[in-house]
């Protein structure tokens, strides 16, 4: 299937689509101690139908325009995910989240792939403001955040509460007059 965003020869996004269920779950479900650690919604992925559910939700907010939800591949691998996560039209501006499962880390692919969606987003949408929330001992996602010229602005204290407990929040931005400085 074609993809919504050709990031390289390798690395391409795909936005939500049904045959994308059984990836992953199986990707969630090899890897849930690690992804339980920075994402709340692990535990509630018990099974393919889940990953189903929440694929047409996603295809339903992408629909909309409400979220955009896409999922890194590389090559016919599924990495990862990488999607506007909430957008706030008056104020021009959105929040994007990513995961990538733990084998394929360290290699750069979600800097890559982030770069590319920032792109996509100032280019394509009237935004003025892209912001990334990162649980504060996520280190490898606030270093993402630091290579793309992201800003932290502070700390919301136990702004997350996931598997019964608070976790603190770091948050990251980046305007549209910082993106082009950096992207020219």
């Amino acid at each position: 299937m074609k993809p919504f965003l050709q990031i390289n020869e390798q690395l391409s996004l795909h936005l939500a689509r049904p045959e994308l269920a059984a990836p992953i779950f199986e990707v969630v479900d090899a890897q849930r101690n690690y992804l339980r650690q920075w994402l709340p919604w692990v535990d509630a992925t018990q099974s393919v139908e889940d990953s189903r559910q929440y694929l047409k939700e996603s295809m339903a907010h992408n629909a909309q325009g409400t979220q955009l939800i896409t999922f890194l591949m590389e090559g016919e691998t599924l990495a990862g995910s990488i999607g506007v996560v909430q957008y706030n039209k008056d104020c021009q501006k959105c929040e994007i989240g990513y995961w990538l499962r733990q084998d394929k880390q360290g290699r750069g692919l979600m800097t890559i792939a982030c770069a590319a969606f920032t792109g996509y987003l100032f280019r394509s949408k009237d935004l003025n403001r892209i912001e990334i929330l990162t649980a504060a001992g996520n280190a490898k996602s606030q270093a993402i955040c630091q290579r793309l010229g992201f800003k932290h602005e502070g700390t919301l204290r136990q702004g997350l509460f996931m598997y019964g407990a608070y976790q603190d929040i770091k948050l990251y931005s980046l305007l549209r007059q910082e993106w082009r400085r950096l992207a020219t």
